[in-house]
C-alpha cells in the first residue's frame, strides 16, 4: 500500500513523552492507522534536553556500547552542543522518524501547539499531560469532529514522563465518553504485569507496517554531525532499538485501564 498524505479518517493522537517513544514502543500502531487512510497527530510532550546522551555527545561520559568509546567534538569537527541545541537535535530525530511512519510535520504538535519543542517542560507532570490531552480534545470538540483515538505509555512505566501520561489519559478516560477510545502502549519487559497483548496487526498490511517501523527507527541512528544528526536515540538505547523496531518486533497495548 501507499501512504495518503491526505488522510480522510478520523483522527488518531499519540502523546509521545520523549522523543524516540514513537518508534521504540508505537510504530505498528501509528503505522496501522496511517495505511488504514486515518489522520494521525503526534504530540511531543517533553523538550528531551535532560538525557545523559548530551554527555556522551561532549566527550564527558563513555558513550556505551552502541558507539563504543568517547567522543571528541574537536575532532570530528562539531562543537560542543548546549541543552537547546541537544534538545532540536532531539526533536529533528522525533521529525524525520515520524515522517517515515506516514505523519507530516504539520501533524507533529509540541505541547498545546508551541512555536517548537525547546518551549516544551524538562519532565512532564500528571497535571500537564492532563492539560495537553485536554486542549487537544476541546479543540477537536469545538470543530465539530469524532471522537478522536488517544495513546500514550502505561501508567505503571518505571519513568516518571511515562507513568505522568499513562495516568492523566487514564483518569480522563474515567471523566466522560470522549476519552472513551483511549489506549496504552507497554514496553515489552513489562507487558506480562501491565496485562498487555501484542497488538495484531492485520496480515495484508503487516510486511508494509514492518517497513516502516524499521524505517522510522533508522532516523534514530543517523550520523552526521555537519547536518545536526548525532544518532541520540541509537546512542541512548541501541539495546530497544536492536530488538525492538529494528526487529520488526510487535508493539504491547493496553486497551482498557
Amino acid at each position: 500500500m501507499t501512504i495518503n498524505w491526505d488522510p480522510t479518517g478520523r483522527r488518531v493522537y499519540f502523546f509521545e513523552p520523549h522523543q524516540d517513544d514513537g518508534a521504540l514502543f508505537m510504530a505498528q500502531v501509528a503505522a496501522h492507522h496511517v495505511l488504514a487512510n486515518r489522520e494521525v497527530h503526534v504530540v511531543l510532550m517533553s523538550n528531551g534536553s535532560t538525557s545523559n546522551v548530551i554527555q556522551k555527545l561532549n566527550g564527558e561520559i563513555h558513550t556505551g556500547p552502541w558507539w563504543g568509546g568517547f567522543h571528541d567534538p574537536a575532532h570530528e569537527s562539531y562543537e560542543p552542543l548546549s541543552k537547546m541545541e541537544f534538545g532540536l537535535a532531539r526533536t529533528a530525530e522525533l521529525l524525520a522518524s515520524w515522517e517515515q511512519l506516514g505523519v507530516p510535520e504539520d501533524r507533529v504538535h509540541f505541547g498545546m501547539d508551541l512555536n517548537g519543542s525547546q518551549d516544551l517542560p524538562d519532565a512532564v507532570s500528571a497535571e500537564y499531560a492532563e492539560e495537553v490531552m485536554r486542549y487537544f480534545m476541546d479543540s477537536d470538540a469545538a470543530a465539530g469532529l469524532d471522537h478522536p483515538g488517544m495513546y500514550t505509555m502505561h501508567w505503571e512505566d518505571p519513568n516518571s514522563d511515562h507513568a505522568h501520561c499513562g495516568a492523566a489519559l487514564k483518569h480522563l478516560r474515567e471523566t466522560g465518553s470522549w476519552y472513551a477510545d483511549s489506549r496504552w502502549m507497554v514496553k515489552p519487559e513489562e507487558a506480562a504485569g501491565a496485562g498487555a497483548t501484542a497488538y495484531a496487526v492485520p496480515s495484508a498490511l503487516l510486511a508494509e507496517v514492518k517497513l516502516m517501523q524499521k524505517r522510522a527507527a533508522y532516523a534514530y541512528g543517523a550520523w552526521q554531525p555537519a547536518a545536526g544528526a548525532y544518532a541520540i536515540g541509537m546512542h541512548s538505547v541501541s539495546a530497544y532499538f536492536n530488538a525492538g523496531p529494528l526487529a520488526g518486533a510487535a508493539n504491547h497495548i493496553v486497551r482498557a485501564p
